[in-house]
């Protein structure tokens, strides 16, 4: 797909489930980018409105559309489109949510950024969509008082420019990350275990563990309507299988006995949150549910094909 003598190809990954309403907008925003060369890799995880509909009716060739029979889950779909982009010859990967906006110079600036710092991989400053001007994420980082979870920095604050220092960092979400090539042949791809949350936790921790960099560049701007196919951060689903693969995440990288030695200080916070703070039994349950699931979770990072 990729002309020797051309700008080097970004492959653009977005999994849809239920999200034909968030469509028109992402792809307003994708076919207005700028300078760089792009192809947008839709995979459609059987949704139950007319996502798949709306992906067939973009008339744009630099859209290519994979439809799963069954929901597989936004790690698997994004391993599909990865392996796809990579045989295309996409020299970049970038994974992106289609609950997202941004500007017309979104992808060269994540480009420029990690060709100027020798990067490989970035993203740029996240805000919410409601409340307008608010940080979502602001840099980041792991932070071991809180399980080895990754923080975002600045998530709330209203954006006065705080948080607009580049650098390097240990952790972000995918929601919009740009990722060279060479990072799936040093780390692997998506751990498909996870479905959904925490895969981008698991992928960043990879990368700190391999030395492969990874860089905020706030310059470059993206709106991030949170939650607009998963029901929102406070569904019964979002609470099940965080408290899950929150657990399988500490017993994949920091042994058997830490999910155990994290589970009552979870389990508080749940009582606390949805007991006393929301009061909401439906997610206290929801949380215990998956608390009590991660023992039945393995590994499952598919390997890249020889050759690629």
């Amino acid at each position: 797909m990729k002309d020797a003598h051309s700008a080097p190809l970004v492959g653009v990954v977005t999994v849809t489930y239920n999200s034909e309403r968030l469509l028109p907008d992402f792809f307003d925003s994708c076919w207005s980018q700028t300078l760089v060369s792009h192809h947008v890799y839709a995979i459609d995880n059987a949704s139950s409105d007319d996502s798949l509909g709306a992906l067939h009716r973009e008339s744009d060739p630099r859209l290519t559309v994979i439809a799963n029979a069954r929901n597989l889950g936004v790690a698997a779909g994004n391993n599909q489109g990865i392996l796809r982009a990579l045989a295309d010859g996409c020299e970049w990967v970038l994974l992106l949510n289609n609950d997202t906006l941004f500007p017309p110079t979104l992808f060269q600036q994540l480009v420029d950024a990690c060709t100027e710092r020798d990067w490989k991989a970035v993203v740029p400053k996240m805000l919410f969509d409601t409340p307008r001007g608010v940080i979502w994420y602001g840099g980041g980082h792991f932070n071991s008082w809180r399980g080895h979870t990754g923080h975002h920095l600045g998530m709330g604050e209203p954006d006065r420019g705080q948080y607009d220092a580049p650098g390097p960092m240990d952790y972000a979400p995918t929601c919009c990350m740009l990722v060279h090539r060479s990072v799936f042949h040093a780390i692997g791809l998506m751990d498909e275990t996870y479905f959904v949350y925490y895969d981008d936790t698991d992928f960043c921790w990879r990368m700190r563990q391999q030395h492969q960099s990874l860089g905020y560049w706030p310059a470059a701007q993206l709106v991030h309507k949170v939650g607009g196919s998963t029901g929102g951060v406070t569904s019964p689903f979002t609470v099940r299988i965080t408290a899950r693969n929150r657990l399988y995440y500490l017993r994949k990288h920091f042994g058997y006995w830490s999910p155990w030695l994290w589970l009552l200080v979870f389990l508080l916070y749940y009582a606390g949150r949805y007991l006393l703070r929301d009061w909401s039994p439906a997610n206290f349950r929801a949380s215990l549910e998956g608390s009590m699931a991660f023992t039945k979770m393995s590994p499952l990072v598919p390997p890249l094909p020889s050759g690629d």
